[in-house]
């Protein structure tokens, strides 16, 4: 049996790569357990000082429910196992954590296109994902990015450098 781990944020794209995975078993006559990982980012301390734990806690665990229906509802219409796993902390390092805790033997992302000035200056959790683990990452990217995201970065970054070069 082949266990797949899929980060899951309620993106398009996060859903795209369930999509991929569902297809996958079709194509294949191999058993797989889908694992769907969630992320929570923590909240900072300045909010935190102000709410009750158990408040910060529900309301993160909502996110998630939240962030991970749409794949659990493919999932069980397609008849895969799957199991759900919540963690709390950056993005990257919790994908890698869960996929080590659920002995995954791959993971499967789905992503934007975007060019690579873009995941320079944004910081792609892809590229971290694949930096910090020895497993495969299988990354589904099926949708361009945002036109601000495709030109408007490079544009203001080549706009800042030529500002610099006139001063």
């Amino acid at each position: 049996m082949l266990n797949i781990l899929i980060p899951v944020d309620g993106s398009r794209n996060a859903l795209r790569a369930v999509e991929y995975v569902i297809q996958y078993r079709a194509m294949h006559d191999e058993l797989i357990n889908v694992k769907l990982a969630n992320i929570q980012p923590r909240l900072s301390k300045y909010i935190t000082r102000f709410v009750p734990s158990a408040n910060v806690r529900m309301l993160q665990q909502e996110r998630a429910e939240q962030a991970l229906q749409g794949a659990v509802d493919m999932l069980t219409k397609a008849g895969v196992e799957h199991s759900v796993h919540i963690n709390k902390g950056d993005a990257a390092e919790g994908i890698v954590a869960c996929a080590n805790e659920t002995a995954a033997q791959k993971i499967v992302m789905g992503t934007t296109r975007k060019n690579a000035l873009s995941r320079f200056f944004e910081g792609s959790v892809v590229n971290k994902v694949m930096a910090m683990t020895d497993l495969p990452v299988e990354v589904i990217a099926k949708e361009n990015g945002s036109k601000l995201e495709r030109f408007g970065i490079p544009v203001g970054v080549g706009l800042a450098f030529l500002w610099l070069a006139i001063e």
